[in-house]
């Protein structure tokens, strides 16, 4: 997918007949096609589950056994500098805390951390780490998952906005959660590789989507590194 991701495709030059196209032709009609396919990753997600708050659809790994995904490994390495510049009074929320690797990195540089799995294997290793400003919720974030938490968050993480959705609407509910749980000057983060895969039926979110379900929340889109994406909230009305 990442060959074709942005891609300019000629327009088709003529050659063959209506009935027997000519091999090139036939190969950029298909190309074009490939490229039109990619570049509608909303188009086999559902507009609406017809659900307010629907169950988890989440049909992935469980990441209990220590593993790391790269996309959140590439977040954690932006984490420090965004730290550093908050101070140890900050909280974070990390949606899908998977083996808990952002809690045992970064639980002493926060004066909280919340996290949310829907995988119970996934909640009880953080239950088990110990960690007193470490709190785990089983919920599913889609729907009415993130007006349970009491925030306001200085960082949210989430390396699958997307992903694993059941609908539109509920990815859309999702960037509505961001907004509300953020304190003024938070940033949700989430990575491209993460937020552009997707499970069958899910939601993958380019970079234009996510500027745009952002900038529909109030949320400023930026780039922290070549990879890793942010919504900021801003400290003003007026977007200071």
């Amino acid at each position: 997918h990442a060959a074709y991701e942005g891609r300019r495709v000629p327009p088709c030059r003529a050659g063959g007949s209506a009935a027997a196209p000519s091999r090139p032709a036939l190969r950029c009609a298909v190309l074009r096609r490939l490229v039109h396919l990619l570049r509608a990753p909303g188009r086999r997600c559902p507009r609406d589950c017809g659900r307010d708050d629907p169950p988890a659809d989440y049909r992935d790994r469980s990441f209990a056994d220590g593993s790391v995904s790269p996309d959140q490994a590439r977040i954690a390495d932006a984490l420090p500098a965004l730290l550093a510049a908050l101070g140890p009074s900050a909280s974070m929320l990390h949606v899908g805390v998977g083996c808990s690797d952002l809690a045992v990195r970064f639980a002493g540089r926060l004066a909280h951390l919340d996290g949310i799995t829907v995988l119970p294997d996934e909640a009880a290793l953080a239950d088990a780490l110990g960690f007193p400003n470490y709190t785990v919720f089983t919920m599913n974030k889609h729907g009415r998952g993130l007006d349970a938490l009491a925030g306001p968050y200085a960082l949210v993480v989430d390396n699958n906005p997307g992903s694993f959705t059941c609908c539109v609407r509920h990815v859309r509910a999702l960037f509505e959660g961001y907004a509300r749980v953020l304190a003024p000057g938070g940033r949700v983060l989430t990575d491209e590789r993460g937020a552009r895969w997707r499970q069958a039926g899910g939601y993958r979110v380019s970079w234009r989507r996510w500027a745009r379900e952002g900038r529909a929340v109030g949320l400023v889109p930026e780039r922290i590194t070549a990879t890793v994406w942010a919504l900021r909230k801003p400290r003003t009305a007026r977007g200071g």
